[in-house]
């Protein structure tokens, strides 16, 4: 089992749009397809500064092959309608994490 992490840094006057996006379109987005699971949001702990604040969106997914045909068919709609909402108050990286127990 794997968790599939991107981590968002959020310019202060966007981050109550970007929860409500979060919450209210990009987790229905990403559960659409019954891939990936167990969805949360994080803040990332001592995150804040003067450019904005760090949260974590977090799903499980099986295996690693489940997870690079979604990044196939689904990563470039997902970074255009980020990019397209936010612009350059939201910047972004993924990371893939494997849990051990």
């Amino acid at each position: 089992m794997l968790i599939f992490n991107t981590t968002y840094k959020i310019s202060a006057n966007q981050v109550s749009d970007w929860i409500r996006w979060a919450q209210d379109e990009h987790i229905a987005f990403m559960l659409s397809d019954a891939v990936f699971s167990h969805p949360q949001i994080a803040k990332v702990v001592g995150s804040e500064d003067d450019t904005g604040v760090s949260y974590s969106i977090q799903f499980h997914i099986d295996t690693m092959d489940r997870l690079m045909q979604w990044h196939k068919a689904n990563a470039s709609n997902f970074q255009r309608n980020c990019a397209a909402k936010f612009g350059s108050d939201v910047q972004f990286f993924t990371t893939v994490l494997e849990i051990i127990a």
